[in-house]
């Protein structure tokens, strides 16, 4: 039988046992006029009370995390970070941890945790569970799901579907240098306030879940590689920033990048091919 060792909930600022500081205090680094030299694009005063949810902490969660943070999220609002995994060897290129976390059996968030706060001195809130979509705690109200399987998609979006607390869903898809990136408004009270059946629509949406089998399907040694991840956290930090400053962005976007192709269609951007 497996036993976590670590607890469901709790909050990592990189110091085991560390408590977070409340909501809106700063960290000697963000103190320090940390974000001057962004201020005309996005500050962490515009993130207030958009606490963010991602569900998957391996490698494009991580990313994402990441990415996040250093844009100023987890100072005026929550991170919280949600996946069931333990860190193991050949997550080591692509993943946000270090070999001895892998010889210590470490939780992936608390692996995550810990290197947050070494590099972004951010407290984030870590959950070493299944992510289902029906906590009784209030979610998001933004939730990135990175997890691993279309099947894994369908069950949480079964529960997130019914939740009025949740005002953005972003589904990143990486199926090795492929990535798909889905945004929608998946409260029931907005249904039938887009286009029907367009990006962004529950219909869109769950159309996408329909078919898992025919997702993406690569051999083991053609799944992942480090710059793929990285290119996705910049895209989804980028529809944050939009959200945040309430800019239009597309709501479905697909990135080639083996062959630098990019598709993006959605409010505010029709379809565009470059």
């Amino acid at each position: 039988m497996f036993l976590s060792r670590c607890p469901l909930s709790h909050t990592r600022s990189g110091t085991a046992g560390s408590e977070a500081p409340a909501t809106g205090e700063t960290s000697l680094g963000d103190s320090l006029g940390t974000f001057r030299r962004q201020q005309d694009i996005l500050t962490p005063a515009e993130l207030a009370g958009m606490s963010v949810d991602i569900v998957g902490a391996g490698a494009l969660g991580g990313a994402i995390l990441l990415c996040l943070c250093k844009m100023g999220f987890g100072i005026t609002n929550t991170l919280t970070v949600t996946d069931f995994d333990r860190c193991e060897a050949h997550n080591l290129p692509t993943q946000w941890f270090r070999p001895s976390d892998v010889l210590m059996d470490q939780a992936k968030v608390d692996a995550l945790a810990e290197m947050v706060g070494w590099v972004c001195d951010r407290p984030i809130t870590t959950a070493c569970d299944r992510f289902r979509g029906d906590e009784s705690r209030r979610l998001g109200p933004v939730v990135i799901l990175a997890v691993d399987s279309l099947r894994e998609r369908q069950l949480i979006w079964n529960n997130l579907r019914n939740r009025e607390d949740v005002q953005l869903l972003v589904d990143a898809r990486m199926g090795a240098e492929v990535l798909e990136i889905h945004c929608l408004d998946p409260r029931p009270s907005r249904r039938g306030t887009t286009r029907p059946a367009g990006p962004g629509t529950r219909e869109f949406y769950e159309e996408s879940l329909a078919r898992p089998d025919e997702a993406f399907q690569e051999p083991c040694t053609h799944r992942g590689i480090l710059y793929t991840t990285l290119g996705a956290a910049a895209l989804v930090g980028s529809i944050l920033r939009a959200h945040a400053r309430e800019e239009d962005y597309p709501r479905h976007l697909v990135f080639d990048f083996r062959n630098f192709i990019l598709l993006a269609h959605g409010e505010g951007h029709g379809e565009t091919q470059f």
